[in-house]
């Protein structure tokens, strides 16, 4: 399959808006790279098209396709007669974003919750020192916060069947904070 890979200046600039964009999430912009020169050719490409269309070294592909297998955005394959392995992407975007969302977002979410009921439970302890009262009551609010942004999340990834109704109310509860 290497035959010489080129990347025209649409391939360039889509490849460099994904970048951008996955390094806004807090992702290295080289696996939006990665994924875009997949999600933009008809065929697999194998580690060294990849390394030749986006001038990276081995390693960087390397590390990049690992990590996006990981994510579940890249698939390995091999083809038919062929030792080498060969990669594609995900292309069902909604669920390489859920996947996303439910491996790391709801995770942050989670260990946030955590932090701060511990928090909580610390400032509690302190019985009535100065602000103690007070400072119970803000944590709460931010740990009540997390709690509806990982319903709301949850909801959206695992394509609940949270009515409409309620859905809004989540929301609204979301916005009152």
């Amino acid at each position: 399959m290497s035959e010489k890979i080129k990347m025209t200046e649409e391939e360039v600039a889509f490849s460099e808006i994904i970048g951008d964009l996955v390094e806004q999430w807090g992702f290295n912009r080289h696996l939006g790279r990665i994924w875009s020169l997949l999600f933009l050719r008809q065929k697999p490409l194998s580690p060294s098209d990849i390394q030749e269309g986006l001038a990276l070294s081995a390693g960087s592909v390397s590390s990049g396709l690992n990590e996006l297998q990981t994510w579940g955005v890249v698939k390995r394959i091999r083809m038919a007669g062929d030792r080498n392995f060969y990669y594609e992407p995900e292309t069902r975007i909604w669920k390489s974003v859920s996947n996303v969302l439910r491996t790391r977002e709801i995770r942050i979410l989670e260990e946030a919750h955590g932090g701060l009921t511990a928090l909580v439970e610390r400032l509690q302890s302190k019985g009535k020192e100065e602000n103690a009262d007070f400072q119970v009551k803000r944590v709460k609010q931010i740990r009540e916060a997390m709690e509806t942004a990982h319903l709301l999340f949850n909801a959206l990834v695992n394509g609940s069947t949270l009515s409409l109704p309620k859905l809004g109310r989540l929301f609204d509860k979301f916005r009152s904070f």
